[in-house]
């Protein structure tokens, strides 16, 4: 069954941050690496089904501020978050000084999420089984008890959802409330 894509903004139904035709042309600016031109080649439904992926894996991510409404599908669009690079470093008038449309409206998907879901269905349709990957592909043992960690020596280490072109973290970076090398430490 082909897989058809609801993009509409705060939508009880959305799959979606995006329809095909606005991330293609997001698409359409990036180099041309090995997976932008598997995408090239996919059909409709591979390139929907990518999207898809890609938006469930963003929906995992721990994101400032709260939901717009408590019947939308997806994390975005979200209230009281901050536009990560609208705030000036000044000294002489106050640190940070605010400039007054500085937060995502309650109707506003950032265009940082656009694009990190663009980079990373992009990834996703060239790696097929790269939501299935455990993380421990790269190893051939782990041990615990004197920490020995064993790698397999490949090449082109595995790669999966949770191990994703550094480009889909940095996009991220101000909208999220942790990042990859952040982690809780609790007291045993």
């Amino acid at each position: 069954m082909a897989v058809t894509i609801d993009a509409t903004v705060g939508g009880a139904n959305a799959n979606s941050y995006q329809t095909l035709a606005a991330a293609q042309a997001l698409i359409d600016g990036f180099v041309e690496d090995d997976d932008v031109v598997a995408w090239g080649t996919a059909t409709t439904d591979q390139k929907n089904r990518a999207l898809v992926s890609a938006t469930q894996r963003l929906d995992r991510e721990r994101f400032l501020g709260a939901r717009a409404t408590d019947t939308q599908a997806l994390q975005w669009p979200r209230t009281g978050v901050r536009k990560p690079d609208t705030y000036i470093n000044t000294y002489a008038v106050g640190f940070p000084f605010r400039i007054t449309t500085d937060y995502f409206t309650d109707t506003e998907i950032p265009t940082q999420i656009q694009y990190a879901q663009a980079v990373l269905a992009v990834y996703l349709n060239n790696n097929k089984d790269g939501l299935a990957l455990s993380g421990l592909e790269d190893y051939n043992s782990v041990t615990i008890g004197s920490l020995s960690v064993t790698t397999s020596g490949a090449s082109n280490m595995a790669t999966g959802a949770d191990r994703v072109p550094p480009i889909f973290e940095r996009y991220l970076t101000g909208l999220r409330i942790s990042g990859p090398g952040n982690f809780a430490i609790r007291r045993s």
